[in-house]
């Protein structure tokens, strides 16, 4: 089985970060820790914002949650009543729909184009907004198309955005991995906009943390003590241990996040290559995170139904792969660069050797 669907960096866990979980276990660092986390690793995580994207947060303007997903999920029950409208851009990550429909909230779909970088339009925001619109989830480093908005781009959607007085949700969990040398700008960079955005981190990704279940929301204080206030009835809060092992990722960050682009970058490379040499049609290669999106016509197939498409070629090549149904867009696939090389190399010469033997059908 090749596993090409997979959403994280296939990576060890930096040894630092395993010695301090291993230290405050040691230490009897193990129980109920403050309900928005342990004030060490908001001051870390603010911290690094600030040194990293030029914000001005404070620890007070930081939650720690279990994983950045937990930070989306409590925000939507938060903010978003029932009826009201949640603006999601397509490809969307696949939970983002399903977690505005769990509240009652009515997710509204804007759809992009792969001509225009699947990059949404100012315009397009204005247009989708009524009297029940009341957020927009923006995903810069975007899973799955990686996509990535520049500073320019990204001030004229806050703009639309304070206009028509949406909360803006910015998922930012895979800017840690962004390659070729692109720089990545966070929402928060832009303080006119502050009283309305909300960034979502994570450990997950930059620092190949994923199982340890850590992630951020960065915000206005008031937004910052109802995310905890929920979070009390919830989840108590996050592992005190992992927290821990969080401090010490955060405080060897200018090592642990370079690595790990590094080495993303190097697999990405590795799979676009090889998708290149194998089939008919060339992709580029993302800009940011762990996944190509990549149309089904490119593996010189004339499917259309992803679901069948990534079924079969599950079934009977044993590759996994995830159907872009999933995220809004029909007709393609997404395929994960996270493995190590010898993996994706293999799984997609796989494919193709298959689809030869098939026809493409």
């Amino acid at each position: 089985m090749y596993n090409l669907s997979a959403g994280e960096p296939m990576i060890d866990t930096d040894s630092v970060v395993i010695d301090a979980c291993l230290r405050a276990m040691k230490e009897g660092k193990t129980h109920y820790a403050p309900v928005a986390g342990i004030p060490e690793l908001r001051a870390a995580a603010a911290e690094w914002m600030n040194r990293t994207y030029g914000t001005d947060y404070r620890a007070d303007n930081c939650v720690v949650t279990c994983g950045g997903k937990y930070g989306i999920n409590v925000l939507i029950q938060a903010f978003v009543a029932p009826g009201e409208e949640v603006l999601i851009i397509a490809p969307y990550w696949v939970s983002y729909t399903g977690m505005v429909k769990i509240y009652n909230g009515v997710p509204v779909v804007l759809p992009t184009k792969a001509e225009e970088d699947w990059k949404i339009k100012p315009e397009q925001i204005a247009e989708a907004c009524n009297e029940k619109t009341k957020m927009l989830i923006l995903n810069n480093a975007a899973n799955p198309t990686g996509v990535l908005y520049g500073k320019e781009e990204l001030e004229a959607i806050l703009k639309i955005a304070s206009e028509k007085n949406l909360i803006v949700l910015s998922d930012e969990v895979y800017g840690g991995l962004v390659f070729d040398g692109r720089e990545f700008v966070s929402a928060a960079f832009f303080p006119k906009y502050q009283d309305k955005v909300i960034v979502i981190q994570s450990c997950s990704k930059m620092f190949a943390m994923t199982g340890f279940r850590v992630g951020f929301v960065f915000g206005p204080p008031e937004i910052i003590n109802a995310v905890a206030a929920l979070q009390s009835q919830s989840t108590t809060g996050t592992s005190t241990i992992s927290q821990w092992a969080a401090v010490a990722g955060f405080k060897e960050a200018n090592r642990i996040v370079p690595k790990i682009r590094e080495e993303m970058q190097k697999r990405r490379d590795a799979f676009v290559n090889t998708f290149n040499n194998l089939f008919p049609k060339k992709i580029i290669a993302p800009a940011s995170g762990l996944y190509a999106f990549i149309p089904i016509a490119a593996f010189g197939s004339d499917e259309t139904d992803s679901v069948a498409f990534c079924a079969r070629i599950l079934d009977e090549a044993n590759v996994a792969m995830v159907p872009g149904a999933a995220f809004g867009k029909e007709g393609y696939v997404r395929c994960s660069f996270g493995e190590r090389v010898e993996e994706l190399k293999e799984g997609l010469e796989v494919v193709a050797e298959y689809l030869k033997r098939d026809g493409g059908h």
